[in-house]
């Protein structure tokens, strides 16, 4: 069904993107002919992610633990096709992969919605502000140590540091990146 929608909508000339989630029990060999099968559909770019535990999942088992993220998008990954085409900086790829660590900035990215300006972050359930200023206010209540801690060993939509950004700009070894790469 999901294929036919994307041949659908590309037919009439929309632009189509994958975000895939991925858990316990993935099938690296299987993901990477999923690349293979969009790319020949005509998909235009691909984001992944390994499932993120929060307390307040009802199904905790089945969330990727970072060991194992690692080894599976290691082997998803590791040797790319050039044809892949993913939504998604390099940088975090190779996080994804075990080869890069980052800080957790939850603040680095700032998003609004209809319920307001979200407070990171979106897996700890932090909630809204109504204003901006409201938000800036309260950025630094980060909570305890241990959410801290969560919130680093969940790094995934967090902002990149833009120090460690530059120093690997031209680090895109894991197929073509879809948007084109800022000019650092």
């Amino acid at each position: 069904m999901a294929v036919k929608a994307i041949r659908a909508a590309l037919a009439r000339g929309f632009r189509v993107t994958t975000n895939t989630t991925l858990f316990e029990g993935s099938n690296p060999e299987r993901m990477r002919r999923f690349f293979d099968d969009m790319m020949e559909l005509g998909v235009e770019g691909m984001m992944v992610s390994p499932g993120y535990s929060y307390e307040k999942a009802p199904d905790q088992e089945h969330f990727l633990r970072r060991e194992r993220s690692h080894r599976l998008f290691g082997q998803m990954l590791g040797e790319p096709k050039r044809s892949w085409s993913f939504n998604q900086s390099p940088l975090f790829l190779q996080f994804l992969m075990g080869k890069r660590d980052f800080e957790c900035t939850p603040w680095g990215n700032p998003t609004y919605n209809i319920f307001g300006w979200q407070r990171p972050c979106y897996l700890l359930q932090d909630g809204y502000a109504k204003s901006f200023r409201e938000l800036m206010k309260r950025r630094n209540g980060r909570g305890t140590a241990a959410r801290a801690a969560t919130r680093a060993a969940r790094t995934a939509w967090c902002t990149v540091g833009s120090s460690r950004a530059r120093s690997a700009r031209h680090s895109n070894r894991h197929g073509r990146w879809a948007r084109p790469s800022p000019a650092w």
